[in-house]
């Protein structure tokens, strides 16, 4: 009787188990469904791939960087955030070569079709990356603008190569970022135990190639009512992105914090953020505008983690008038 009273429970559990996991898979499908059929009339265009001039830069260990090289005048430099690539910035390109700049956008080590070089991944060679690309290119009266990890790139430059920061860069943008991530003196401990978790870690290209699951993950990355084109741009994205930098390319930031390095950026800085940013929540804004000396923050009401699509047009504007700013000073 106990084992037939067992085997009936065991049989309930799993009917139930079996049903939620239905119920759940019906309401992806729906969730999914619904963000698909929202207006998106420029769906066609942003889903584009890019054909813009492009080359390479060679960084300190060997890594090619792969570069957007595009207009003429003065130059806005772009980076992008972890495991996106320079797709992230195509609602930029045109805009701002219109507005007279020369745009060069940045696949970071690892990430689209830059290499991830022999040293692989860390903070201070985010920056020896734009540092050598700023070099290479002999970019001088630049504003660099860095979105989440490139926001760590950009600060990492600023700090290690401060000689070139004052010779070469008029003013920094940091959007959608933060100078410091949880770990602290437990850094070295949580790197390893996260390296130890992630060493045998699955290729999880298949779950960004589930249409549904991947575009409602990206979907977290937006604030307020995004097209389904801007989500499943971002989904290709991290799709694309190889599963080796999708584990080391985050590990190497456990631990990060630059807040009493960036204390001694003398450069303009303005901080971008949206108010439901859930990736770099608006208290990161506030700790870099604390740390940096006369960095000004403008806040985006609604605005998520992915501006650059969300709120394409006021960026822009925002990122030209900054540029004109910084070049009277």
């Amino acid at each position: 009787m106990q084992l037939r009273t067992a085997a009936k429970g065991l049989a309930y559990a799993g009917a139930a188990a079996a049903a939620i996991g239905g119920a759940l898979w019906a309401a992806e499908v729906v969730a999914a469904r619904n963000l698909r059929r929202r207006p998106d009339p420029d769906g066609n265009d942003i889903l584009a791939p890019l054909d813009l001039p492009r080359t390479s830069v060679r960084s300190f260990d060997g890594a090619d960087i792969n570069v957007v090289d595009v207009g003429a005048g003065s130059p806005i430099v772009l980076v992008h955030g972890v495991t996106l690539s320079l797709r992230t910035w195509t609602r930029q390109y045109d805009a701002l070569v219109a507005a007279g700049h020369r745009v060069i956008a940045i696949d970071q080590r690892g990430h689209g079709d830059s290499s991830v070089g022999d040293e692989g991944h860390a903070v201070e060679h985010l920056g020896d990356d734009v540092a050598a690309v700023m070099v290479g290119l002999d970019l001088r009266d630049a504003v660099l603008v860095g979105h989440s990890m490139g926001g760590i790139a950009v600060q990492s430059f600023a700090t290690r190569h401060a000689d070139a920061t004052r010779e070469r860069v008029r003013g920094l943008v940091l959007l959608s970022t933060l100078c410091r991530t949880p770990g602290g003196s437990q850094a070295m401990r949580l790197r390893s135990s996260v390296e130890r978790l992630t060493r045998h870690s699955p290729d999880t290209t298949a779950l960004w190639n589930t249409k549904n699951v991947g575009l409602l993950l990206a979907r977290l990355g937006f604030g307020r009512d995004p097209s389904p084109s801007e989500v499943e741009l971002v989904r290709q994205m991290l799709r694309d992105c190889p599963n080796d930098t999708r584990v080391h390319a985050p590990r190497a930031l456990i631990g990060m914090d630059l807040t009493d390095d960036i204390a001694k950026i003398e450069t303009p800085t303005l901080i971008v953020c949206g108010t439901a940013d859930t990736i770099t929540p608006p208290f990161h804004a506030r700790q870099l505008h604390r740390a940096i000396d006369g960095s000004r923050i403008e806040w985006v009401e609604g605005g998520g983690h992915m501006l650059m699509l969300e709120r394409t047009d006021w960026l822009n504007a925002t990122l030209i008038a900054f540029a004109a700013e910084v070049s009277t000073q």
